[in-house]
């Protein structure tokens, strides 16, 4: 083989790995079910600016608060050094779905989505689903680090704590 050839196969192997890697993907995830209807909890879920109320965890630091907005974050979870971020709400489904889109430098390297989806379970009462899907070619590596294992506990921590806010008279 020639090395021209050699060097286009090495290159053809490279790109098809890393759009293999780009596709891989874990989610956490943690439920819990709030006493109070889903119009309730999903105004809380969006008015960031109470947060502080509430939320030991995320802090709003400024942001457009609407669909396509690009909103300023910082969170100080366990096991995580803070840290500040600036995601784009990626979806925004009125009493049913809120997200936001953090992207690590460029798209598909190191991605993290948050949901906060809402169900109307009846009687008054929200399932509340929130849970955050992290993909790309980092996404096997970062999975591991100690601030992901911590990750579970800290997102059972804020459901806890929106639950309290949320069925407060």
């Amino acid at each position: 083989m020639q090395k021209r050839q050699i060097f286009f196969l090495a290159l053809f192997s490279a790109v098809v790995l890393l759009a293999i890697l780009s596709r891989t993907q874990f989610e956490i995830r943690n439920d819990v079910e709030i006493n109070a209807p889903p119009e309730k909890v999903w105004k809380t879920v969006i008015d960031f600016q109470r947060y502080r109320e509430w939320n030991s965890q995320l802090q709003y630091l400024g942001g457009e608060v609407k669909p396509g907005g690009r909103l300023h974050l910082k969170l100080s979870a366990q096991g995580a050094e803070p840290y500040e971020f600036t995601p784009i709400v990626s979806y925004w489904e009125e009493n049913k779905r809120f997200a936001w889109l953090a992207e690590t430098g460029l798209p598909r390297i190191f991605d993290g989505e948050h949901f906060f989806e809402l169900q109307d379970i009846g009687n008054g009462k929200t399932l509340v689903i929130n849970r955050e899907e992290y993909r790309g070619i980092l996404s096997l590596v970062m999975k591991n680090l100690p601030m992901m294992k911590d990750a579970p506990a800290g997102f059972a921590l804020m459901n806890t704590e929106l639950k309290t806010f949320c069925e407060k008279p």
